[in-house]
């Protein structure tokens, strides 16, 4: 009797190699004529429909059949999603609650798969995630054009301190490095000084060249100065760039429950270049469900295709704009925007804007923002005369600081605000998604 011996195949662990001059990650798919791309996205569309319909998908099938779509044949294409009823993540966690453990909107049995996953749950009841190998794989390709665009290259050494265990982020964004062929640093995330000095001692040695604590960054600010350590010169850590360009931020996710490596952006043009053989992306009026102009804002409406676990008009109720003239960078792909969630959205002396809006203006304080910035804003009401923004004390004098972000957030929103200075250590902390918005 012959046995069985497993051999390495490198092959089969990861990616070809590609030439570190290329401008793409994949050439053929990011360049594509915009003619093939669509040919492209109809195929996948159909055969989504068709499979949601004969697997059969329950939850999905019922949104075709509201657009009278009953049999494969009644749907020709992208042109037809239109039709669709959207679906919202409420859909999501009902249909988990009334067939659990996974819902009814699901492609494939869980024992088919090999990763569970779940949301962060910060903003209601968390969803889950499942992948088979496919799923991964197709993130996996698709972060690796994200860190092509932004000039990293495998032999790199790349950090984060994405939470663990069944918060699905952290496993696929370790994952998507090591597939792409980057050394992956994975440090804690910082609920504690003990766990952030872990990493700013691991980053000390190592000394990666792609730092990325996400959510966390002000925590390792913070906890490196108590340490005496200088949190740029010494650990390395860099607060990168909140603005987008002056339209928005770059699209990049769609969420880990539909779409995590969306798009990214390149260095020539405003926006994310978004994996279109991938997803059908849409920006939707909610009242309508049909696309709203070129460039101006509506829902992001997303559609996954080619995967085993796909999404049908998948709305994430969050601000999108899209563009599609011709970027000077050579990639054929659309380009999008992000607007920040509708249900995140502030409103206060007749102006709307985002908790991310009051960050960037507190920021630019230095008397507040060293050695990390720690601030809330109270959940204004409609008509109220002044925005409540507290902020920790950083540096400088209590009463030139209030002034100063009072003036800064003038300047930066256009809006009178009472800053409340308090002591350091006031705020709550978290090593991950901090809130902002408080309701007293």
């Amino acid at each position: 009797m012959l046995e069985f011996v497993p051999v390495y195949r490198p092959e089969l662990m990861g990616p070809p190699p590609r030439d570190a001059n290329q401008p793409f990650w994949d050439p053929e798919a990011q360049t594509q004529s915009l003619e093939a791309r669509r040919h492209l996205q109809n195929a996948r569309a159909c055969e989504l429909v068709r499979r949601i319909l004969e697997t059969p998908v329950p939850f999905f099938r019922r949104k075709l059949e509201e657009a009278g779509i009953k049999k494969a044949a009644d749907f020709r294409g992208v042109e037809d999603l239109a039709s669709v009823p959207l679906t919202r993540k409420q859909e999501l966690r009902d249909s988990e609650a009334e067939h659990p453990p996974i819902g009814d909107y699901r492609f494939t049995d869980l024992r088919r798969c090999v990763r569970i996953g779940q949301s962060t749950g910060t903003t209601g009841t968390p969803t889950t995630m499942i992948f088979t190998r496919k799923d991964i794989w197709i993130e996996y390709e698709s972060g690796a054009r994200m860190f092509w665009r932004s000039g990293h290259r495998p032999g790199m050494i790349a950090t984060h301190a994405h939470p663990a265990y069944l918060y699905g982020g952290g496993a696929l964004l370790s994952g998507t490095y090591e597939y792409f062929g980057v050394v992956n640093l994975w440090v804690p995330p910082p609920d504690t000084d003990a766990l952030a000095e872990l990493g700013i001692r691991a980053w000390m040695r190592f000394k990666p060249d792609i730092p990325f604590v996400g959510f966390s960054l002000g925590r390792y600010f913070e906890v490196s100065s108590k340490l005496g350590l200088d949190p740029r010169k010494d650990v390395g850590l860099r607060i990168p760039s909140l603005g987008g360009g002056g339209k928005g931020m770059p699209l990049m996710t769609a969420g880990l429950e539909c779409y995590a490596y969306i798009g990214s952006p390149c260095t020539h043009s405003p926006g994310a270049h978004l994996n279109e053989d991938w997803a059908v992306v849409q920006a939707v009026d909610p009242a309508t469900g049909q696309d709203v102009p070129e460039g101006q804002w509506g829902n992001l409406v997303v559609t996954t295709i080619d995967r085993d676990n796909g999404m049908l008009r998948y709305d994430l109720e969050e601000a999108c704009a899209l563009v599609r003239e011709p970027c000077a960078c050579g990639e054929t792909t659309i380009r999008g925007f992000w607007g920040g969630r509708f249900k995140d959205l502030l409103s206060c002396q007749g102006k709307r804007f985002q908790a991310s809006e009051v960050e960037a203006a507190l920021r630019g304080v230095r008397a507040v923002s060293e050695p990390s910035l720690e601030w809330a804003v109270v959940r204004p009401q409609e008509n109220a005369a002044q925005l409540i923004v507290r902020v920790e004390q950083g540096d400088g004098d209590a009463g030139d600081a209030a002034q100063a972000c009072a003036g800064a957030l003038m300047e930066k929103l256009g809006l009178a605000a009472r800053v409340e200075i308090l002591p350091r250590g006031t705020l709550g902390r978290s090593g991950y998604k901090t809130n902002r918005i408080v309701d007293a």
